[in-house]
């Protein structure tokens, strides 16, 4: 595949203007739906890499449970 060097990129420019530019594309779209899908396939980013970090803290569920059932009694007598 050519490298794509700024006057190639003018050119396509170029050549897009000529063609009818954003009304073209739209005409694409209307009559010829899986090219202008293929097209949207070259420009549109296919990949999206992130990274996602979290802090991990281990938590005994059986003693969380019994401290909330706690809270909750002295709650209940509290009223």
């Amino acid at each position: 595949m050519a490298k794509l060097t700024p006057d190639i990129l003018d050119a396509i420019v170029e050549a897009f203007d000529r063609a009818g530019g954003v009304d073209y594309l739209t005409e694409l779209a209307l009559r010829d739906p899986p090219t202008f899908c293929q097209l949207l396939g070259k420009v549109v980013q296919s990949e999206i890499r992130a990274t996602i970090s979290i802090e991990t803290s281990t938590i005994n569920l059986g003693e969380a449970m019994v401290a909330a059932e706690r809270r909750l009694i002295s709650l209940d007598h509290e009223q």
